[in-house]
């Protein structure tokens, strides 16, 4: 087991020379096997320990062992001892006492300068946790089990079994406390150790090492999949998340893909059913919302636009002197010109009035219902709201479209069109020049 455990670390580089390593442990036979594993590979290395409390003498006696371990091998002890009072919060006790060890964890390794920090889950852990996803619905990604490693955790005994662990332990004599709450079926974890797992094992004795081979195959699925979804991510056009759905044919394969696009967003699998829904029947205009974001389908794009974003408000007065102006995630840049003869500009953010016609300060807003102008190129007044409509603007863009005000008419749909009244004629002897700029 022991080279085992060295393999592991080289071949995956959980662990270099020099790299100091705080390690979980709980006093349990898991922990307390990889602290002695670690002291064996002379790695730098301070033990962390947390008394949740929970279970009166018998947590103390945890304590207990792990700091007799730690002084009798000279190996720096941490104690993080639980306030009873903080399990009185609306989260469970799990919930609770995992965020009290991670703070506890990263706090020691910003203060005392660990690089890594070492649990003992184990393969049956691995395969306990997918079980669980599985039983609870799950993409792809909840069926390949624990991570090896990620920023600062590693977990060096991923390979062992708890058969193989118990097994170490008693050849290397090495003590450990036995957590009596693991017996009961309070937990699904535990439900699922104790009663799934056994029975499975009576179908397949050997259900541990074939599922070791089943883990690979499905790590190995879930990066191609990633490597495939990569290449359909949405991409940022104009300040907007814009992600292209014009290869969808709605075959099952497709749906996963779809559905991996839009996770980042909030969104899960059953979002991406009612997605599909819209895609095939190719209805435009269709809202869908997560708790962060919101999708709008718009003839093969879908536009992702932050809650947030989507609900800012916008109000900017623009004085009449040369100069840049800002608020919130816009900016506006006004700079004057002589002549009339437009030079090559970007539409999208720029454009040129006659100053003359103007009144300032000018006003740049969300556009309201009821607004209505004179857009240049066109005869007579139009409606804003009919206007997007008649240029096909998806309706989540609708609501992020600004207007520029002029003493209470619109001079400008930005990124749009002009009024007809604030053009630039042949009489115009001085331009003005105004760029609406989204910060990053």
């Amino acid at each position: 087991m022991y080279q085992s455990f060295l393999t592991l670390i080289k071949e995956n580089a959980l662990i270099t020379r020099g790299d100091k390593v705080l390690i979980a442990v709980s006093g349990g036979v898991d922990s307390m096997v990889l602290a002695h594993l670690m002291l064996k590979s002379d790695f730098r290395m301070g033990v962390a320990h947390v008394n949740y409390r929970l279970r009166g003498e018998d947590s103390d006696a945890d304590e207990a062992l792990v700091r007799d371990w730690c002084q009798a091998h000279e190996v720096p002890f941490f104690l993080h001892r639980v306030a009873p009072g903080i399990y009185d919060a609306k989260e469970s006790i799990q919930m609770v006492a995992r965020n009290e060890r991670y703070t506890f964890f990263d706090r020691l390794c910003d203060e005392q300068g660990f690089i890594k920090v070492a649990t003992a889950h184990n393969a049956n852990d691995n395969l306990e946790t997918v079980l669980l996803n599985l039983t609870k619905g799950t993409g792809i990604h909840g069926l390949t089990g624990i991570a090896l490693k990620g920023d600062r955790l590693i977990r060096p005994l991923l390979f062992a079994t708890k058969e193989e662990v118990y097994k170490y332990a008693r050849s290397e004599q090495i003590t450990w406390r036995e957590d009596v709450s693991n017996q009961k079926n309070d937990y699904q974890r535990n439900l699922i150790r104790n009663e799934v797992v056994p029975l499975l094992k009576k179908i397949n004795p050997a259900l541990e090492a074939t599922f070791h081979d089943t883990l690979l195959r499905l790590q190995g699925t879930a990066r191609l999949l990633q490597q495939a979804v990569e290449h359909r991510q949405a991409v940022e056009k104009e300040g907007r998340l814009l992600l292209n759905v014009e290869w969808y044919q709605g075959h099952p394969d497709h749906l996963v893909m779809l559905a991996e696009l839009i996770k980042p967003y909030g969104f899960g699998f059953a979002d991406a059913r009612d997605l599909s829904g819209a895609i095939m029947s190719g209805l435009p205009g269709k809202l869908f919302y997560s708790s962060t974001y919101e999708i709008n389908l718009d003839r093969g794009q879908l536009y992702i636009t932050s809650k947030e974003e989507a609900t800012e408000c916008v109000e900017i007065l623009v004085p009449k002197d040369e100069g840049a102006v800002s608020a919130g995630p816009f900016g506006v840049q006004l700079s004057y010109l002589s002549g009339n003869e437009l030079p090559n500009h970007d539409p999208a953010t720029t454009a040129f009035f006659d100053p003359d016609e103007l009144t300032f300060p000018l006003k740049l807003r969300r556009w309201e219902q009821g607004d209505a102008f004179y857009p240049l190129g066109m005869e007579g007044k139009k409606k804003v709201s009919d206007f997007m409509i008649d240029s096909k603007i998806p309706v989540t863009l609708k609501k992020e479209v600004l207007v520029l005000e002029s003493d209470g008419r619109i001079a400008w749909i930005v990124g749009h069109r002009i009024d007809n009244r604030f053009k630039i004629t042949s009489k115009t002897a001085r331009m003005l020049k105004l760029e609406v700029l989204r910060h990053a």
